[in-house]
């Protein structure tokens, strides 16, 4: 187990204009990062708030990227200079710190570069301090459902669906040596840090990457929240 989150895997998030998710996930592959999902949002504020954030029109293009923490500042540079995030409503991208991965996956990221990760979901718990995370889970298309009950039999309250499709995974599929669907779904769930480890085993045990499902799991600290009411409060503290 690795203690360290911000010295070993991030998840980057970049949102561009409709369309121009391909080009960014070229980017990333010139720098060896070649896991993506590739979303579509709609953005909901107002026209001022969008144009203060940089996203301009609503209809966007939302990328997610994982990868070894060190590559990172040398594809944020290049995405803002190649997609001009400089100029107002051309987009935003930012990095975030995971607190969790699935071994598989982490294997594919670090090539090697660390060994002491958990050999079950690749945990890193301790890290950001945070009493929520995020659990997520990457899985092919139709095994929603699957995820979600495998969750709820180890307590989880609920989850978000997203649908999404992966972009570049030749690279992928010859390190994990299994085939990846580029249909996706995205499921997110919510819950406290001392349940994460047994619902990211759950899915794993029933959605892994060996399974038809394809499941890739990761967790994310979550800072503020407000909303989960968790019967056992105190049990979080």
């Amino acid at each position: 187990m690795n203690n360290d989150c911000n010295r070993i895997i991030k998840l980057m998030v970049t949102i561009v204009d409709r369309g121009k998710g391909e080009k960014v996930a070229e980017i990333c592959r010139g720098h060896h990062l070649y896991y993506h999902i590739l979303c579509f949002g709609m953005g909901t504020a107002n026209s001022e708030m969008l144009d203060y954030l940089g996203l301009g029109k609503t209809e966007k293009d939302f990328v997610i990227t994982m990868g070894p923490r060190e590559r990172f500042p040398s594809v944020v540079k290049e995405i803002a200079q190649q997609m001009q995030l400089h100029k107002p409503g051309r987009g935003i991208v930012f990095t975030i710190p995971l607190s969790g991965i699935s071994s598989l996956l982490s294997q594919m990221l670090l090539r090697e570069e660390d060994k002491e990760l958990d050999q079950n979901t690749g945990k890193q718990e301790g890290c950001c301090g945070s009493k929520y995370e995020l659990v997520v889970a990457i899985v092919n298309r139709g095994y929603t459902d699957k995820i979600m009950s495998a969750a709820r039999s180890v307590g989880a309250m609920g989850g978000t669906i997203i649908d999404g499709r992966g972009v570049g995974y030749e690279e992928a599929e010859k390190l994990l040596g299994v085939s990846i669907k580029a249909e996706k779904s995205i499921v997110c769930i919510l819950c406290s840090r001392k349940e994460k480890h047994t619902i990211m085993q759950a899915i794993n045990s029933e959605a892994g990457i060996k399974s038809e499902a394809r499941g890739i799991l990761l967790s994310i600290p979550v800072d503020d929240m407000l909303g989960l009411h968790v019967e056992h409060e105190n049990q979080v503290q």
